[in-house]
């Protein structure tokens, strides 16, 4: 079965971005790491202050979810930001 134009366009649209994300992931660890020529980022935690207060990644800012809004104008525009959260049911 050949595959159209438009599949071939769609899967190497799909693996770029693949590949774009694992980049920026890596770009992440690479910073929680502190290895040398890290990108520069502003990780942010969004869970609850109290859980911040328990444990974080070193570096993270507490910023909880329900408080997002209020602070968005605040962060700062030429770095990437990167949040991170997790929940427990």
């Amino acid at each position: 079965m050949a595959f159209s134009p438009d599949d071939i366009r769609a899967n190497r649209e799909f693996f770029a971005a693949k590949l774009r994300a694992e980049a920026e992931k890596q770009s992440v660890v690479n910073w929680v790491k502190k290895e040398p020529g890290a990108k520069e980022i502003v990780l942010l935690d969004a869970r609850a202050r109290d859980a911040f207060a328990k444990a974080h990644i070193e570096g993270a800012v507490s910023v909880p979810l329900d408080e997002l809004k209020q602070v968005a104008a605040q962060l700062p525009r030429d770095k990437t930001l990167v949040v991170y959260c997790w929940n427990q049911y």
